[in-house]
């Protein structure tokens, strides 16, 4: 047990350690008021791909009874005079909205704490109680115990996902109608030196004469041709689009995982 308590010592010096870097910067950051001076729209592509679009925001801010201008990301156009609350950090001296937070903190404090309450409680099961004698003694027992409770829970997860796919995919609640796919995103998968690519079509159609343009969220391995028109199901109430994964391959996973998660349990039962 002398690992797991120099594990839990570790973790919890480094979620201390993090709170403080954390509050330092907080307590840094000023808050300033910008006025929005322009705002031109950037789209970055990558071999005709959309990766990325957002405004290129041009502000300006007093500090010190001290004017100065930056350039920050906004995910919507600012009218010139527009007021944004934000904050600036001088450490780095960058300025940034509060849901972008996280460009001038670096957090660990989830993953150690985590970490740190995993072997915790390791060190309270196994020297406070005496169960961590049974687990050592049932340890075929106490392994498929803990495989089990993921199973079902993964296996639950998939039916209940496939049940509510079938139910909002019913004719009753949607219609089928052509729409263009006016561009696409590219996302990049990296592991190690292997180079996977995502493709998300953006789709415009006209549904009770109002013209939708949205993002699909199901990736595709392979690029669809841009300005081509496919069939998609849209809400009949809300107006967008509909769409899941195979509902039946969801289904056939989650009651595979579960007839699996039983058959441990049916292992278990008659153990002593």
């Amino acid at each position: 047990m002398i690992i797991s308590t120099v594990i839990a010592v570790i973790s919890f010096l480094v979620i201390i350690i993090d709170i403080i870097s954390v509050l330092n910067v907080l307590h840094s950051c000023r808050s300033v008021r910008c006025s929005v001076l322009s705002s031109k729209k950037v789209i970055k592509r990558e071999d005709g791909f959309l990766i990325k679009e957002y405004f290129d925001t041009d502000i300006t801010f007093l500090l010190d009874n001290t004017p100065h201008n930056a350039t920050i990301e906004t995910s919507t156009f600012c009218q010139k005079g527009q007021i944004l609350n934000c904050f600036y950090y001088p450490k780095k001296q960058l300025v940034f909205r509060k849901r972008d937070i996280k460009m001038v903190l670096n957090s660990y404090t989830i993953p150690a704490f985590s970490v740190g309450v995993l072997f915790l409680l390791l060190i309270f099961v196994f020297k406070v109680t005496t169960l961590g004698g049974i687990i050592i003694q049932y340890a075929v027992e106490a392994l498929a115990v803990l495989v089990t409770i993921p199973l079902t829970i993964i296996a639950i997860y998939f039916i209940v996902y496939a049940i509510n796919a079938f139910r909002h995919t019913r004719h009753s609640q949607v219609t089928e109608i052509k729409a263009e796919i006016v561009d696409i995103i590219r996302t990049t998968n990296r592991h190690r030196e292997n180079i996977r690519y995502n493709y998300y079509p953006i789709y415009r159609y006209n549904f009770d004469g109002t013209v939708h343009t949205v993002q699909s969220r199901l990736a595709r391995d392979n690029a669809p041709k841009r300005n081509s028109r496919e069939n998609i199901l849209v809400d009949t109430k809300k107006g967008g689009p509909v769409e899941y994964k195979d509902i039946y391959t969801s289904f056939a996973v989650g009651v595979l995982f579960l007839i699996i998660a039983g058959q441990l349990l049916f292992l278990i039962i008659p153990m002593k």
